[in-house]
């Protein structure tokens, strides 16, 4: 376990497994939404990838909740000012395992503020055949 990491209580173990379930394909399995994880491993009723991407999903549910509707209307504004970035560029940084090599530079050469907002990568990638100009910052 990472070191901030929180042990999950067994109530939120299970909502999190069924989220999963109901709303996300494994990549390990292929398993559709709806459907149980073949062959997850011992103890476990679904693939651990499953398990993080919906644990990670069920928490940004939470803080979403939590947020006042101000606070979410601001967060909107910045990421619509946020300039449109080819997903080919992003193909160049992205890692074998999915994660992106987007150092600092990198981020204010395309005009993403440092630290990135929650949401970017959403805001700015566009597809290919979109021409929107972007504007960068040097």
């Amino acid at each position: 376990m990472s070191p901030g990491a929180q042990r999950t209580s067994p109530e939120d173990t299970r909502r999190i497994v069924a989220h999963a379930r109901q709303h996300m394909e494994c990549q390990d399995c292929s398993a559709a939404p709806g459907e149980p994880c073949d062959r997850p491993g011992s103890g476990r009723s679904i693939h651990k990838s499953r398990y993080i991407a919906a644990a990670i999903e069920v928490k940004r549910q939470a803080r979403a909740a939590r947020q006042t509707p101000e606070q979410a209307a601001e967060r909107a504004a910045i990421l619509a000012r946020l300039p449109k970035i080819p997903a080919s560029e992003f193909a160049a940084i992205t890692t074998e395992r999915g994660g992106l090599r987007a150092t600092r530079e990198w981020l204010i050469s395309h005009g993403i503020p440092y630290p990135p907002p929650a949401g970017w990568r959403q805001a700015v990638e566009q597809e290919d055949g979109n021409t929107t100009e972007r504007t960068t910052t040097s």
